[in-house]
């Protein structure tokens, strides 16, 4: 049946808290930029609240600027910023069905701001988006498939996580938490640090385009890694202001407004880029390592210093004269190339990830479209090779039992084993492991004798 989301929905608008009164400490409040499996670098509310803009963990999120996308909160007991939603599901619906649904379909909620630079969707047009409501026993049926498939994401974003803070434990065990200095190693100025220091700038909304230069935003900054899933493209004029603000190999990018401390350094085969009025340019001397800089500043310590910087100014945020005057000490140059050599094989080891991620991902996707098509139970063998591929032939037992447990699945893994229709040898062996998990279970798989062949067959009970 087809119904408006607000039918089977409740909606929650975040509050526009005063940037002036945020604290270091006190109820988290949980911004655009928070909506991010790694990212806890919140700011504080001390003062009094409405208890309805209280997010618990479990609770759906959708963000309606910049990249619009849902969420399930996963951190602690926070408050609502403006421009995200929460959503909760009427007691006759699936609250994690609401969740999928609206992650199918959020594209097309995205589009409806299509025609922005940043998309914005108003908190009426995600009410009113209409959606075909299943009964909730096949609502029921539809998350239990898909939190299994959700699962196999999720131990991903998790690794891929954990390398990410193998990177800090690096920089820590080398270097120590800035500011202190265990090693009484020389401190500088940022200033003496930098042969070059400039910041974008406005106007530059009539260049932009569909395809061209990389237009770099606050966005694109993570915590010393250049993220570049969601780019703004221009057609860059040829002119001083273009010039002064394009980036070169190896320079830091810092955030100077809002969320401080975001750096990147950029790689060598980065395309022509361009920045915006909220990032600064760092093009450091040889001193000084981009790598080991980019981390310092990003560091817990490092991102604390640097907001205490900004602290007198009526509006967050930084100008020359504080990134110049950041103390920065200086270890041996040995050292900082020795942690970028770490870092680049951190990152290539986390590519690989990533790339093998978006096949999972793709996966999910897949099930996720046919969940809601009506295709359930419609299996492919390019969906079961992706399962296949996160086996892990050194572990007896695997958290892939529960998918590929699904008749589909099972159906198919037994014709390709029984046929050996396999494009590498891997993947056959690693068929081979999940169909001995599924034969121990004695409830799902069994050997029979095939006489025409003269040898032990797969098949399903």
């Amino acid at each position: 049946m087809i119904k408006k989301l607000s039918d089977i929905c409740s909606f929650v608008s975040g509050n526009a808290w005063k940037a002036s009164e945020f604290s270091d400490e006190g109820v988290p409040i949980i911004r655009i930029n928070n909506m991010n499996t790694n990212d806890n670098d919140f700011v504080y509310w001390q003062g009094d609240y409405d208890k309805r803009y209280l997010i618990n963990k479990g609770d759906l999120l959708v963000s309606l600027s910049g990249t619009i996308k849902t969420f399930q909160w996963n951190g602690p007991e926070a408050l609502l910023n403006q421009r995200i939603v929460k959503v909760v599901a009427n007691p006759n619906t699936n609250q994690d069905w609401v969740y999928y649904q609206i992650s199918h379909v959020i594209e097309q909620i995205a589009n409806k701001g299509k025609h922005a630079v940043i998309k914005n969707v108003s908190v009426n047009e995600l009410k009113n988006f209409e959606v075909d409501v299943p009964d909730f026993q096949t609502q029921n049926k539809i998350v239990a498939i898909l939190d299994k498939a959700d699962a196999i994401v999720k131990k991903r974003q998790k690794t891929i996580h954990l390398l990410d803070e193998l990177v800090k434990a690096q920089f820590l065990e080398s270097f120590g938490e800035p500011p202190i200095n265990p090693n009484r190693w020389e401190y500088k100025e940022l200033g003496d640090l930098l042969e070059f220091l400039t910041s974008g700038s406005r106007g530059w909304a009539k260049y932009y385009s569909d395809e061209g230069d990389i237009f770099l935003r606050i966005n694109n900054l993570g915590y010393n890694e250049l993220l570049l899933d969601d780019l703004v493209y221009v057609t860059a004029p040829e002119s001083a202001e273009a010039k002064r603000t394009e980036v070169k190999n190896r320079d830091v990018l810092l955030s100077i407004t809002a969320d401080l401390g975001r750096t990147a350094v950029v790689p060598d085969n980065l395309k022509r880029s361009f920045i915006n009025q909220h990032i600064a340019i760092l093009r450091a001397k040889q001193s000084i390592n981009p790598y080991f800089l980019s981390e310092y500043i990003s560091s817990e310590g490092g991102r604390h210093l640097i907001q205490k910087y900004s602290k007198g100014a009526a509006k967050s945020g930084l100008n020359f004269t504080d990134i110049k005057s950041l103390k920065i000490f200086i270890p041996p140059n040995e050292l900082q190339d020795r942690f970028e050599i770490f870092y680049r094989k951190n990152k290539a080891i986390k590519s690989g990830l990533t790339s093998n991620m978006l096949t999972i991902q793709t996966l999910f996707n897949t099930i996720l479209q046919r969940a809601f098509s009506g295709k359930l139970n419609l299996a492919t063998a390019i969906e079961l090779d992706a399962l296949l591929e996160e086996i892990d032939l050194h572990k007896p037992e695997n958290d892939l039992y529960s998918i590929l447990s699904n008749e589909e699945y099972v159906n198919s893994l037994v014709e390709r084993l029984n046929t050996q229709k396999f494009e590498s040898q891997d993947l056959y062996d690693k068929a081979k492991h999940a169909a001995f998990q599924l034969l121990k279970s004695e409830e799902i798989l069994t050997q029979v004798y095939d006489e025409s062949s003269k040898s032990l067959k797969l098949a399903v009970k």
